[in-house]
């Protein structure tokens, strides 16, 4: 297996070896980003960056990376460079998906599949406790953002809801008659169901 010293060995013309090997330990922001930059023209960066991420104990700039830099990616998340040259998360999940955002720019393909993926995921989790219910309204809706046909369970609570909505709304309507009318409203219209109609009276 070859380790990072037989590559620093073998590999000639490295600037950390060209160049005062100070620059990569540095206090000073301006000299650390010079040799972020010397580093992103070194054949072995990538070797270098994942040595000082397998090694939490090393100090400075390694392979382009800061200690800030590569503390993110301790978890063992995978990662990459993007053309920048700034170490960010490898694309194809959901937390890359959003990282996109924190750079301020459009997500990729592979992000945009994995979040559909996981938020197609919560809504079927969802549908399965509106289901365990009897089926809902939230279960109906549920089924229209996956793409398919409300089941039979669904279905009937949306129904049912319209239904039910719909002599709310006579009911008020009746109700309005009424009091533009004069007449009292009784006590079922006021509850969102038309009274029911009294035989008139006959004088004797």
């Amino acid at each position: 297996m070859t380790t990072l010293a037989d590559l620093t060995a073998s590999t000639p013309g490295l600037p950390c070896r060209t160049t005062d090997p100070e620059l990569w330990f540095s206090k000073s922001s301006s000299e650390r980003a010079l040799a972020q930059a010397l580093c992103r023209e070194c054949p072995i960066q990538l070797e270098c960056a994942q040595y000082a991420l397998d090694n939490r104990d090393v100090k400075g700039v390694w392979g382009g990376t800061t200690a800030a830099d590569r503390r993110s990616f301790w978890d063992g998340r995978p990662w990459r460079f993007d053309e920048r040259g700034r170490l960010r998360l490898e694309c194809g999940s959901v937390s890359a998906y959003h990282a996109h955002f924190t750079y301020r720019e459009q997500p990729c393909g592979a992000c945009a599949a994995a979040f559909e993926e996981q938020l197609l995921a919560e809504r079927r989790r969802r549908l399965g406790v509106e289901h365990a219910k009897g089926g809902s309204t939230t279960g109906y809706h549920l089924h229209r953002r996956v793409g398919e046909p409300a089941c039979p369970l669904c279905l009937g609570a949306m129904r049912a809801a319209s239904a039910a909505a719909r002599r709310r709304k006579a009911g008020r309507g009746l109700q309005r008659a009424r009091a533009a009318s004069g007449a009292p409203a009784s006590a079922e219209t006021v509850n969102g169901a038309p009274a029911a109609v009294q035989p008139l009276a006959l004088a004797g």
